[in-house]
């Protein structure tokens, strides 16, 4: 429970209502009830609540702007952007057990491991041989991590995610397959999350790098050697083949396939379940893959698909055709 006045300072915003009124918890506009505070405004990738939610709402404060601040009348904070505040201010009421730094009993520690000051290494983990671990982290519990690979400070690793396991490197010598040994191992920067049961394989000859502020979601598949960029955001069973390299600040929405051996470039966008077989070279947005159909429907689309190449060919002679 915080006062309003606390939640304001927390949030370094403008209080316009009761200072000493007691909040005590978060909930949606439109289920708020009353001791609970909301936020009105746009989130991300999505469009801004409906206006509606907030005349009507039983919330006892609201984050929002200034400007749609002037018709309402309760209690609010006053900030740029409410859908940042209230990330923020969630972190004001989690509510999770809280642990003190340090090694659960049941963890295995390999030789040569070094392990930051604040860091809570939750029951079941593995920690190979010269794994190295910065300040602050987080390991939940039966997270593991392979020989030599580096996590920098403040990282958030959720159970079952195995970091640095072998990529999938294999030499095709006469109808049988010849393992590949990954020489290489994972980096990983500052104030990263992995998602439980999210894979990233170690590299081959080069390491697999996730730099800096990279958010990754449950169950996603990172091969060997691939690189991505600062604060780029990945969304769940997402998988990305070996060597590609993904840029700066990107937004890759869930079930995407990224192919092998290409680049995405900065400030890029994918909407989920598409597939990205080429490199993409400039910032936007980009989809693939058709919407869901009425199934007859798209039974009649995919006759249509089938029948495409034919009927581009007989477009094309026609218009030879019309040409002579």
């Amino acid at each position: 429970m915080h006062t309003l006045g606390e939640v304001a300072e927390f949030l370094q915003a403008e209080l316009r209502g009761d200072s000493n009124y007691v909040i005590t918890g978060i909930a949606p506009l439109e289920k708020a009830g009353e001791d609970q505070i909301s936020f009105f405004g746009k989130v991300e990738g999505f469009v801004q609540t409906s206006r509606q939610y907030l005349t009507a709402t039983k919330a006892s404060a609201v984050i929002l702007t200034v400007k749609d601040a002037e018709d309402y009348f309760g209690n609010a904070i006053l900030v740029e952007d409410p859908y940042v505040s209230y990330a923020k201010l969630t972190s004001l009421f989690n509510n999770a057990p809280k642990i003190k730094p340090g090694i659960h009993a049941t963890a295995v520690i390999g030789k040569n491991v070094s392990i930051g000051e604040g860091t809570i290494i939750e029951a079941g983990c593995v920690v190979s041989d010269g794994v190295k671990i910065g300040d602050n982290c987080h390991l939940y519990p039966n997270v593991t991590t392979y020989h030599n690979v580096q996590i920098g400070n403040r990282a958030i690793i959720h159970s079952g995610a195995v970091i640095g396991a072998d990529g999938f490197g294999m030499a095709n010598d006469k109808g049988k397959w010849c393992k590949i040994y990954q020489l290489a191992s994972v980096q990983i920067g500052d104030d990263v999350e992995i998602g439980a049961n999210t894979c990233i394989d170690r590299g081959a000859l080069e390491d697999t790098i996730i730099e800096d502020g990279v958010k990754l979601d449950n169950q996603i598949q990172i091969a060997h050697h691939v690189k991505i960029g600062a604060h780029t955001v990945i969304a769940g069973c997402t998988g990305i083949a070996g060597s590609t390299t993904i840029g700066k600040h990107c937004m890759i929405g869930g079930a995407v396939n990224i192919n092998g051996h290409i680049n995405i470039t900065d400030q890029v966008i994918i909407t989920g379940a598409s597939t990205i077989e080429r490199s993409i070279t400039e910032p936007g947005i980009y989809s693939s893959a058709l919407e869901v159909q009425p199934h007859q429907k798209w039974l009649r689309t995919k006759v249509l698909l089938l029948q495409l190449a034919n009927i581009v060919k007989r477009l094309r002679k026609l218009e030879e055709q019309q040409n002579e």
